[in-house]
């Protein structure tokens, strides 16, 4: 088992972080402008960066949100301090936390209106801080924050339609059922417009074995034979990495992870928000074309296979192949990037977090082996524009 939390990350090692460049062109948008959550701010987290990434995983945990519909909120809120950090530079005329706060409320609340009470306890918290700065460059900065987020909304208001799209789904034997009196969990994400991606068809996801074929036999046998014989280690890591409805989701567990880097390796606001950003990208994109094969190989879950295996968590509603862990090989990759040093605790947390969906119950083996594979495809395609970008993975710790 990881020595983390999930919900609490910390890195054994202390080191630097980089910068990455994805959001560059939406720059252009805050040209045109003038120049708190219920949950406590954590201690070790005063960047405003990840004080609003603490915000967006409690507001996904709240209202609930889908994984499909989080990484949208997550990748538009952290793409919004991308843009608001690099429009600011340095100048004192525009607060830099008012500007990031009121961009990141802005969001999260158009993502998540019944959590608009709390949002504004936060944001008015940021508003209190002793560097948030004169009331001039607060009003400036709530002009700019506010342009940046409603702009970046009407640029992916068409992602709506996708997460709120219905789709009649075919019958037969080996096809994937909804559960009963509940809507599929967002049949069309596949169809949503990507960051990098020219479409999720981009990425081709082979389709999982033929029904009876030693291939799928082999893997039900061996969900029938955890089920059966379920360790209290596999048990513990079943519950330990489930992720479903009601938390952070996969992707929420990952923006903890890179938020706690970000304070351990003592980096900017800026770097941390665009690694943030790219990152969240990447899992985006590693979703929209999860969702894509999920809806059109619509593989019967495990369970609905063989009635008798158990699991020890909820169902997410959804087909079973691929599994979500492309989510964890996504943000894994582009962590591993810029925290070259953490890549072996990265690498073995994704591993263990695609295993513990077998022990679940809730994956055949080929899901994740499936679902890692375009994990990884997606975040080297986001790796590969870094070097060229002039940007270097982070060795050493800097000073702040």
């Amino acid at each position: 088992m990881p020595t983390l939390s999930p919900h609490v990350p910390r890195p054994s090692r202390v080191r630097a972080a980089a910068l990455i460049p994805y959001g560059l062109a939406l720059l252009g948008l805050a040209g045109c402008a003038d120049s708190a959550g219920t949950a406590p701010i954590p201690v070790y987290a005063p960047m405003a960066t990840v004080v609003w990434s603490a915000e967006a995983r409690r507001v996904v945990t709240a209202t609930p949100l889908t994984s499909p519909a989080a990484t949208r909120a997550y990748a538009l809120q952290s793409l919004a301090q991308r843009i608001v950090l690099s429009r600011i530079g340095d100048t004192l005329l525009t607060s830099r936390r008012a500007a990031m706060g009121y961009a990141s409320s802005r969001v999260l609340t158009a993502m998540a209106p019944t959590q608009a009470a709390a949002i504004q306890v936060t944001l008015q918290s940021e508003l209190r801080q002793p560097t948030a700065g004169t009331p001039a460059a607060l009003a400036a900065g709530k002009t700019l924050g506010e342009f940046i987020a409603d702009s970046l909304l009407r640029l992916r208001a068409s992602d709506t339609t996708a997460l709120l799209g219905t789709v009649t789904l075919p019958t037969g034997q080996g096809v994937w059922v909804s559960a009963a009196g509940k809507l599929p969990v967002n049949p069309r994400w596949g169809e949503a417009k990507p960051w990098l991606l020219t479409s999720a068809a981009a990425i081709t996801v082979p389709p999982p074995p033929a029904l009876n074929s030693p291939a799928f036999l082999t893997g039900l046998a061996e969900v029938r034979q955890i089920s059966d014989t379920r360790t209290s280690a596999q048990l513990a890591s079943a519950v330990y990495w489930f992720y479903g409805f009601g938390t952070p989701t996969p992707p929420g567990y990952w923006n903890g992870v890179a938020s706690d880097l970000c304070v351990h390796y003592q980096v900017s606001e800026l770097q941390c928000a665009t690694m943030l950003t790219t990152m969240n990208q990447a899992i985006m994109d590693a979703g929209i074309v999860t969702w894509l094969a999920k809806y059109r190989y619509l593989l019967a879950r495990p369970n609905q296979m063989d009635p008798a295996i158990t699991m020890p968590t909820t169902l997410s509603n959804h087909p079973s192949y691929p599994a979500e862990s492309s989510y964890s090989t996504a943000a894994a990759a582009v962590l591993s990037w810029y925290f070259p040093r953490e890549q072996p605790l990265l690498e073995s947390w994704v591993k263990e977090s695609t295993l513990a969906r077998i022990y679940g119950g809730v994956h055949y083996r080929f899901d994740g082996d499936a679902s890692d594979a375009l994990g990884r495809q997606v975040g080297a395609l986001y790796v590969a524009t870094l070097p060229a970008a002039g940007l270097r993975p982070f060795q050493t710790k800097v000073q702040p």
